[in-house]
């Protein structure tokens, strides 16, 4: 994102100013009872302990970290998209060297979406454009490829492992040469067969995409573009299988859905509104303005932000809220897979991409933040107990 501009420099209608006036203060004076609400969960601290990214030329230089994974031996398996790449360090992040590169040979991929390693150790791959999954050993080293039966990209892949070994996705697949819809899948990791588990379902109403995208027509076809600060509805599969959901992140609740759609679960919050700055939107503004006439209408951009930015499950089936917070940092709150709240989680003020990869080994959490100059910066951070 490109840095904050002086406020000034953008028309501040006086009716949205003291909206957001009378918002920040409702925050500030909520601030107090939310961290009450708090004090039966742990309260965890990140702290950075090891960085690697560099604008200089060379294997630390990243413009789209699109996987990030970390092996038995503590090696980071960075994953480059726009080198099509998968790039290992050690755990001290010298540069060891590249595991896969582009092409379409055996061990090569077009256009990968993420990297997964399974609990035996072996790295699989997903890559649309070939057409496959690619796995390969524990050390690194090309073993197998299995050819998928997919109807698109997915984006950045997220799969999850169940209890039996089997690699669990969400996916549109094709049958007699038609898409069938979307299901939770399960690949054995033998490559012997891939088991339809149920129908996935739906996480919020469609049409708060639409009404989050900026559409531009043009001659050639139409431009989709994420409206800043618009809520949308988000979904994360996790190890049993289950769907957690946040319909509309405009609001603090979480669903965990079974086969048929059915809610078993539900988390909320009572969470104060909190305001879009006038520095918010011109940075947004001016980033999207940077790259060329965008033709979009800024008005759409809303006056609050939404309440939850991300959801993640992790490898121990923990899922993990990153939420707003009144002073721009980053916190997430952790719940077990029982949906008890374990823990408030300070990240500090670096900015988290929620575009990025999100992985937890141990005690140690791997992700991309956006650093100085915006270039994005692979980061483990500590997570440390402090209560």
């Amino acid at each position: 994102m490109s840095s904050v501009h002086d406020a000034h420099r953008w028309p501040r209608p006086v009716g949205r100013t003291r909206l957001a006036i009378t918002l920040l203060v409702s925050a500030l004076l909520s601030a107090c009872s939310e961290r009450a609400a708090l004090t039966t969960a742990e309260q965890w601290q990140l702290t950075e302990s090891l960085r690697l990214g560099s604008e200089d030329e060379g294997p630390t230089l990243f413009s789209w970290v699109k996987g990030l994974e970390v092996d038995a031996q503590g090696g980071i398996r960075v994953y480059e998209h726009s080198a099509q790449e998968i790039r290992l360090f050690d755990s001290t992040g010298a540069f060891v060297k590249v595991l896969a590169r582009r092409g379409s040979g055996p061990g090569e991929l077009r256009n990968a979406e993420g990297i997964q390693i399974t609990r035996d150790g072996r790295m699989w791959l997903r890559d649309m454009a070939n057409g496959r999954l690619t796995v390969f050993d524990t050390t690194g080293r090309f073993e197998a490829t299995w050819p998928i039966n997919t109807c698109n990209s997915q984006g950045m892949w997220d799969p999850k492992e169940d209890d039996t070994g089997r690699l669990l996705d969400t996916d549109c697949v094709v049958k007699a040469g038609r898409a069938d819809g979307r299901h939770v899948l399960g690949y054995r990791r033998d490559l012997s067969r891939v088991d339809t588990l149920y129908d996935e379902p739906t996480c919020g109403d469609p049409k708060i995409f639409e009404a989050a995208t900026w559409a531009t027509k043009s001659g050639t076809g139409t431009t989709y573009r994420r409206i800043p600060f618009a809520p949308t509805a988000m979904s994360q599969l996790d190890g049993n299988g289950m769907i957690w959901c946040v319909p509309n992140s405009s609001q603090y609740e979480v669903l965990r859905l079974s086969p048929g759609a059915t809610d078993t679960l539900r988390l909320r919050r009572d969470l104060p509104p909190i305001p879009v700055s006038d520095a918010d939107r011109a940075a947004e503004i001016e980033s999207i303005e940077s790259r060329g006439p965008s033709g979009v209408d800024f008005t759409r951009i809303p006056t609050i932000k939404p309440l939850i930015a991300r959801i993640i499950v992790d490898d121990t089936r923990r899922v993990w809220v990153q939420r707003a917070t009144v002073d721009g940092a980053t916190r997430f709150d952790v719940y077990s897979p029982d949906g008890t709240l374990v823990a408030e989680v300070d990240g500090g003020m670096a900015k988290f991409s929620i575009w990025a990869p999100f992985t937890i080994r141990g005690e140690s959490l791997y992700t991309v933040i956006i650093g100085e100059n915006d270039v994005p910066t692979v980061v483990r951070f500590k997570i440390s107990r402090t209560q």
